[in-house]
Formats: C-alpha cells, structure tokens, sequence
C-alpha cells in the first residue's frame, strides 16, 4: 500500500509539473505572439507616414511619424522614423523642430557614425535659427571628441564659415 502512496504522489507532482510547464510554454508563446504584433503593428504606421511623406502630405507623415516613435519605442525601423520625420520637419520649413529631433538622434545614438552626423546636422539648424553659439559649441564638440575624420572636417568647415559670419557682423 505504501508503494501505492508513493507512486500516486509521484504521478501528482509529475503532473504538477507538466501542467506548470505547459503555462509557462503558453506565457512564452503569448509573449512571442505579442511581440511579432506589435513589430507588425509598427510596421504598418511606419508604411502609412511614408505613404503620406511620398503624396508629399508632410504633416500627416510627421503626426504618424510622432506616433510610430511614442507607441513603438526600439521599433527596428526606429532609426528610419527619425530620418524620415527630419526630411518632413524640413520639408514644412519647421528648423525649430528639425534641430530637436537631429538633437534626439544624437542623444541616443552618440557613438555612431549616423549620431554625429545627426548632431551635425542639428547644429547647421541652429545656424539657420540664429542660434550660432550654440551652434558653435556642438560644432567644436564634434571637431575635439569625434572619430570619424568626414564628420569632423566638416564641422571644421562649417565653424570656419561661421567665424567668418561673426566676423562680418562685427564689421
């Protein structure tokens, strides 16, 4: 009888920990299901504001875009968004606006090559706002502390031409 006992205490735990199993195998499947929706879902925003950048409707491309980048935050076509939400800020003449997200890019993606060329990109905005010191600072940043000799030559170049603006103005 004892063995009767053990063996049924066995097949009870044994079946605890199939059954345990099971639900931790259907919280994975869920997640993996949750996961490639809302790739999916992404995807498709992504796809509606570059539709709307080709028809050449600027300002639904940058409230989608907005969106895509509050809603799908590491989204793998994240770095895209951005690029394309600068081209439609420049499109709509919106420099303010171009220079904070050129800004963001840098931010969070500084050690690569496409991060500086976004803060660069972000200090030629503030050039055109009438914000030369600080335009000034991050172009100096870029020539002191950057890798990539291309990025840091036109730094260079672009400080050289704003020196020779200040100096006109003083003149």
């Amino acid at each position: 009888m004892r063995n009767w006992l053990v063996l049924i205490l066995c097949l009870t735990l044994f079946g605890l920990q199939h059954v345990t199993n099971l639900h931790a195998q259907a919280g994975k499947n869920r997640n993996e299901v949750y996961k490639a929706e809302e790739l999916k879902q992404g995807e498709l925003l992504f796809q509606k504001a570059s539709e709307f950048y080709e028809d050449r409707n600027y300002v639904k491309s940058t409230e989608e875009l907005k969106l895509f980048l509050i809603l799908y935050l590491r989204h793998p076509r994240e770095w895209e968004a951005r690029k394309l939400l600068s081209k439609s800020y420049r499109k709509l003449g919106d420099t303010l606006a171009l220079a904070k997200n050129e800004l963001a890019m840098y931010k969070d993606y500084p050690n690569t090559e496409e991060g500086l060329d976004a803060y660069l990109e972000a200090a030629r905005a503030l050039i055109r706002l009438g914000r030369e010191a600080k335009a000034a600072t991050i172009l100096k940043d870029i020539t002191q502390n950057t890798y990539s000799s291309k990025i840091a030559q036109e730094a260079e170049l672009e400080l050289a031409q704003l020196e020779i603006l200040a100096e006109s103005k003083n003149k």
